[in-house]
């Protein structure tokens, strides 16, 4: 009786071990986001390094393979230099896709045209945008689109819809404080420091998607 008390012990403290280390790879979030059951959402910013990186591993892509399940979102935070420009641009990426049913993992998708276009000229190129002009002839030329037909798109009940889903992404990105960030179920930040592998980042979101 004795042994089995002590092993009864022992798999207590093993289960409560596992549960404190799971608990620093993720936070609760304060002001979690309605409506998001069963979802990931990325927030990147193209001034971020770490988004780039993130970007070109196709992080989204891979994690989507393990955890199927869930509905994968990738939104631009808006609230920095050209953030809403970008904003805009990405808004009217997204339609297309959407009306395409083509996904961001696509590098195809325009979304994903998109972000890498900026990606590479901040990152790779070097380039330095100093006036939102210069900023949004890249993404036009992108899109091959107009300012007109892009002005005309944001003002559209779409591209009004969309814009507002943005404003989901920014209130993360201000309670989390950087990107890149991955939340589950609109109300569980990943801890991206604290995670050490790729199958600790699938475990992590596997668990947190069942919360």
């Amino acid at each position: 009786m004795k042994i089995l008390k002590n092993i009864a012990k022992a798999l207590l403290l093993l289960a409560l071990f596992a549960n404190l280390s799971l608990a620093e790879n993720y936070k609760e979030l304060n002001s979690p986001l309605q409506d998001e059951e069963k979802s990931l959402i990325e927030v990147f910013s193209f001034w971020c390094g770490g988004c780039f990186y993130h970007h070109r591993q196709g992080t989204i892509d891979k994690i989507k393979e393990k955890v199927p399940n869930l509905k994968y979102k990738v939104y631009p935070f808006t609230e920095v230099m050209f953030g809403e420009e970008f904003g805009r641009l990405y808004a009217y990426a997204q339609s297309k896709d959407e009306a395409a049913n083509i996904d961001y993992t696509d590098e195809n998708s325009l979304m994903h045209k998109l972000a890498d276009a900026y990606f590479v000229s901040i990152f790779e190129r070097r380039q330095n945008y100093t006036d939102s002009k210069s900023f949004i002839e890249l993404g036009l030329k992108t899109l091959n689109i107009s300012k007109n037909e892009l002005n005309n798109f944001i003002k559209s009940t779409k591209g009004q819809e969309i814009l507002k889903e943005y404003k989901k992404a920014n209130a993360l990105t201000k309670e989390i404080g950087l990107t890149p960030s991955f939340t589950v179920n609109g109300k569980y930040a990943l801890v991206l420091k604290e995670i050490k592998s790729f199958d600790e980042l699938i475990e992590v979101i596997s668990s947190l998607s069942q919360k």
